[in-house]
């Protein structure tokens, strides 16, 4: 009875929600980026040969920057993870977490952009996901 009920608890763990990200696989293609896809979340829509993919983008500045390489080759970490989603529960997604455009990352590129252009490029990201 001890081992059923902690077997239970484990699986009743394993579920819960809350619980952080379980990477599952972490990739690196060099991709067109074609655009976004709006649905319930924002999706980054990539093509690598004549495979199409999506992810969602991470965090900034990674939207922005692919918004400025819209329709260039670039390189993207794109990382499989299992999450946590409200209208889903426990699921598996795919999140840009790196980008590159030759030598030059998001971060860098970020940096570089004075504050005016910082906001010029939010607002363009922000006007492409609609």
């Amino acid at each position: 009875m001890r081992l059923l009920a902690l077997l239970f608890l484990v699986l009743v763990g394993a579920a819960a929600p809350g619980q952080p990200d379980q990477l599952l696989r972490r990739q690196t293609y060099d991709a067109t980026f074609t655009g976004w896809e709006r649905g319930d979340y924002v999706w980054a829509r990539f093509e690598v040969g004549r495979r199409r993919l999506s992810a969602m983008p991470g965090d900034d500045p990674i939207g922005p920057f692919l918004e400025a390489n819209r329709g260039r080759r670039i390189t993207v970490t794109i990382t499989t993870v299992r999450t946590d989603l409200p209208e889903a529960g426990r699921t598996e997604i795919r999140r840009v977490v790196a980008a590159r455009r030759g030598g030059v990352t998001a971060d860098g590129w970020w940096s570089r952009l004075s504050p005016r252009y910082r906001r010029a490029w939010t607002r363009r990201f922000e006007e492409a996901i609609g």
